[in-house]
């Protein structure tokens, strides 16, 4: 295990991937395209790292901020999802997949999520500051009390999904009413 360690630009793609790392703090590391199996991350911080097209099996995120990240097509659709627990700040999360993930509180700070895909998450209290979720997927989700109030470009069906208390601001009420086929006019 390695704990309580600064590492700065390691190219994980030919370097050695420990399995447990514990309040570690990772710089403009390269970990694009790898397959995480069953490590475990706790307490940790990414920052400038590149996560593009990483696949996560079995893999424990478990307080774990994930700051001007790419994540280009990351799936964390086959994580542990009992010790998921991340947030993003001014991370690229295009095509990143969620699909069945366990995100409750979790926080987009900044974030590009274009044509992520949250299909059946539980993203019940999310925060979506300031992110752009255009062509985001969001079916069969949890986004009880979920916050989009700064969010934009978002499509959400309130029919196929959980929407209770969720909040948003009222310029971004056709995102809600764009699934009907209505014409929203000034």
């Amino acid at each position: 295990m390695t704990d309580k360690t600064e590492i700065r630009k390691i190219d994980f793609t030919t370097a050695f991937l420990q399995h447990e790392y514990e309040e570690c703090e990772f710089f403009g590391c390269n970990f694009s395209g790898i397959l995480f199996d069953n490590a475990n991350f706790d307490h940790c911080r990414f920052v400038q790292c590149n996560f593009s097209l990483c696949k996560m099996n079995g893999t424990s995120w478990s307080d774990v901020l994930f700051e001007d990240c790419k994540m280009t097509g990351i799936e964390f659709t086959y994580c542990n999802n009992y010790s998921l627990s991340v947030s993003f700040k001014k991370a690229d999360l295009r095509y990143a997949l969620f699909v069945g993930t366990k995100l409750i509180n979790t926080l987009f700070d900044g974030c590009n999520l274009m044509e992520a895909d949250f299909s059946e998450a539980n993203l019940k209290a999310a925060t979506f500051k300031e992110c752009d979720l255009a062509m985001t997927v969001f079916s069969r989700t949890n986004l009880e009390k979920a916050d989009f109030t700064t969010a934009e470009n978002y499509g959400i069906n309130p029919v196929s999904n959980k929407i209770k208390k969720a909040r948003f601001s009222r310029f971004g009420l056709e995102g809600l009413v764009s699934c009907f086929d209505v014409v929203v006019e000034d």
